[in-house]
């Protein structure tokens, strides 16, 4: 026990008390060890924890950068697909009684609506990345469209150039979005 004048001199002070109540409760060799051990195996128990959290964040956050990837890379052959349907269906032609074409808005609208849902995944998941996504679109992507679209007379001949120029616009772009999710497979595989 402390002597009466240690006492007083820090009878106000809390952690005197405490420490005095711990060299009290800890007095025997042995208490005091079990408290080292104690407090040791406390810490490593929290570091676990926490490293354990780590870990499982990591994870879970790559399995979605993953799913993410994958996403885009349907998207990328959805693109592909409207792309290439909405040439066929532009290449046959189909006109209403004035002559003008006759386009099916859904096929632009889908091919455009992936362009907007790859951008998204990029810019949310992967903003690193820079995707532009005006040189997608339907109207930039397919040089057939201003034919269609503007209803300009052309050559045979003519059309089939803008046809193949289209077909190599679609080649291209396709490309570099399955670039792009290529690269991010490369980054973020397990």
């Amino acid at each position: 026990f402390p002597t009466r004048r240690s006492s007083d001199l820090f009878q106000n002070q809390r952690w005197c008390r405490m420490l005095t109540w711990m060299s009290d409760v800890f007095a025997d060799k042995s208490d005091k060890a079990r408290l080292v051990a104690v407090l040791v195996t406390g810490f490593i128990a929290i570091f676990v924890f926490f490293a354990n959290q780590h870990f499982a964040t990591r994870k879970a956050r790559k399995e979605l950068l993953i799913k993410k990837i994958e996403e885009a890379y349907l998207s990328a052959i959805a693109y592909e697909r409207n792309a290439r349907t909405l040439l066929k269906a532009i290449c046959r032609g189909s006109r209403d009684e004035h002559g003008n074409f006759v386009l099916d808005q859904t096929l632009i609208d889908a091919m455009n609506d992936e362009v907007e849902k790859l951008e998204m995944l990029i810019g949310l998941y992967f903003p690193s990345i820079e995707f532009k996504k005006e040189q997608y679109y339907a109207g930039p992507t397919l040089p057939i469209m201003e034919i269609v679209v503007k209803d300009k007379l052309t050559t045979e001949d003519e059309s089939i150039d803008v046809a193949h120029r289209t077909r190599d616009n679609i080649n291209i772009n396709v490309a570099a979005l399955k670039g792009v999710c290529a690269t991010l497979m490369k980054k973020h595989r397990h």
